[in-house]
């Protein structure tokens, strides 16, 4: 379950702190990593669901510490980057752990990435090495070899042009492997991690995270998993995998990895495994809600369901709770940027919140143009303070001073409120905001009414520029298998259900699936850029 000890926070000239807790006394990353390791000894650390293979955390340990040793024949040293882009099995948490034994820097990329997206990524952090997997790494190879870039490429299974992951592990002997040990750190501020951003609005920057943040985001148990079976999806290019999997491994959980979201499978999983703690993002939580097979399965392992990623619209959660009433559901909020998550819901939270400021972090509510703090139920940017936030976008200072101000408050870009009871509801994103003539209107209120039609199973709205109106809202929508609704139906529903400006006045597009960004996150720039070529105006 979600650790109660999280509502307690106190409010300070408009400042909701959360309760202060010592944080950590070791000194690097894999420091940690490699003392909680060797404590869970011969205890399952993973089992692969789809072949049934297990491995523990000594055998764990044996493949970080030959992959170490490896990457330090190859010259590979302290500051070096190394990439990782794949998907989650049973050796994709390997090079990082390798890479925090030797001080190195971690990188992990979507392995989905184009030409151009790999291309930008090396630019910015020209690894030394690149792990890949078999569907990576085609892409990647094209882009070292046409680009001449010195990286050498690993691939998780065989490529003709790349060195098998499973032939490194052979390079060492056991006495080499027993000889050992981490690298000590002399700086627990050094970089320990570059993650990317969304890329929802343009090309993704990279997140320089600390070895101090990443020991906090591992120390930070947002819930139970310790000695239980746990699931989630989350690859590591996405914070929410990097914090799963390193705080799995200190809390000694059981982490059963399938390669990609499925509905029925998931409903499986659980029912196999007796799973008692899930992540999900709120994406896979409405697709799991809209099908029909979580109403088959009785789910008595289950405790808790986390998620996170964007908001649960608060009818989504109700639906969901009534289904597992004995199931905790909890949204957490948080930013790559912040290298942690900033609030917890707990069982008693409302629906649709994002629940109360977490230990460690604080946060206010801020004017967007005059910076004024703002008191309860007052909209605003939400800004953010914690020990855990980034040290800036990797060679872009002038981004990291466009975010975080010179008292160290991390602007996110969100508006939202906190309400009397000290819990946290977000908005919409400033840049997602649409402009029709004066009005500011958000998305998320048009989609909200969108999804609660029993045919829609998504819904994402976006501005199209329009000559005398500034610009027009178009709904892109999924419909639930079977189902049937028109586009009249749907900007009937908004036109009853909300204010004259919310109005759909560039329609309805109906699509297969809508796009996502490497971190699950529905694409608006390339909805904005479907909506410019589908989208006929009467001008």
């Amino acid at each position: 379950m979600v650790d109660s000890e999280s509502k307690n926070f106190i409010i300070e000239n408009g400042v909701y702190k959360g309760q202060i807790k010592h944080l950590t006394h070791y000194k690097s990353l894999g420091e940690i990593m490699w003392i909680t390791i060797n404590n869970h000894g011969d205890k399952i650390a993973h089992v692969d669901a789809c072949t049934e293979e297990t491995v523990t955390y000594a055998q764990l340990q044996d493949k970080v510490v030959r992959c170490a040793l490896w990457l330090q024949n190859q010259g590979i040293k302290s500051g070096d980057v190394i990439s990782l882009c794949t998907g989650n099995h049973l050796n994709s948490i390997v090079p990082c752990l390798s890479a925090a034994y030797i001080n190195a820097i971690f990188n992990p990329w979507d392995e989905n990435m184009d030409l151009q997206t790999v291309l930008y990524c090396l630019q910015i952090t020209t690894p030394k090495m690149i792990f890949c997997s078999e569907k990576s790494v085609n892409v990647v190879l094209s882009v070292v070899k046409e680009h001449n870039y010195n990286s050498t490429v690993v691939v998780f299974g065989k490529h003709i042009g790349a060195i098998s992951f499973s032939d490194i592990l052979k390079n060492c002997n056991d006495a080499e492997v027993a000889k050992f040990r981490y690298l000590e750190l002399d700086n627990v501020k050094k970089t320990a991690c570059i993650m990317h951003s969304s890329g929802t609005t343009g090309m993704p920057k990279g997140i320089e995270l600390s070895n101090y943040a990443m020991i906090i985001a591992s120390q930070q148990n947002i819930m139970t998993m310790a000695n239980v079976p746990t699931l989630w999806y989350s690859f590591l290019c996405w914070l929410s995998g990097v914090i799963m999997n390193f705080n799995g491994i200190c809390q000694g959980t059981k982490a059963i990895i399938f390669p990609e979201f499925d509905e029925e499978m998931t409903c499986r999983l659980i029912e196999k495994y007796k799973i008692q703690a899930v992540f999900l993002s709120t994406t896979m939580i409405g697709l799991l809600l809209k099908s029909d097979y979580v109403k088959e399965y009785s789910f008595l392992s289950l405790k808790i369901i986390l998620s996170a990623g964007s908001i649960i619209i608060p009818h989504v959660q109700d639906s969901l709770r009534r289904i597992l009433p004995h199931v905790q559901i909890s949204q957490c909020y948080g930013m790559t940027e912040l290298g942690n998550i900033a609030t917890l819901q707990l069982a008693s939270s409302k629906y649709g919140s994002c629940g109360t400021v977490s230990k460690n972090v604080q946060i206010k509510i801020v004017h967007p143009e005059s910076g004024k703090i703002l008191g309860p139920n007052q909209s605003g940017e939400v800004c953010i303070k914690a020990p855990s936030i980034m040290t800036g976008y990797y060679k872009n200072p002038e981004a990291t001073k466009n975010t975080i101000d010179k008292e160290g408050w991390m602007h996110s870009g969100d508006i939202g409120y906190v309400d009397d009871d000290g819990e946290l509801f977000i908005i919409y994103r400033i840049n997602d905001l649409i402009k029709y003539r004066n009005y500011q209107i958000s998305p998320g209120q048009i989609e909200n009414v969108l999804t609660s039609h029993p045919a829609v199973l998504e819904a994402a709205v976006v501005g199209v520029p329009h000559a005398t109106d500034d610009e027009h809202p178009v709904a892109f929508v999924t419909i639930k298998s079977g189902a049937k609704v028109t586009e009249q139906e749907l900007v009937d529903l908004v036109a009853k259900n909300m204010l004259d400006h919310f109005k759909l006045r560039a329609g309805v597009i109906f699509l297969d699936r809508l796009p996502y960004t490497s971190t699950a996150k529905i694409s608006k720039k390339d909805l904005k850029s479907m909506a410019k070529k589908l989208v006929k105006h009467d001008n």
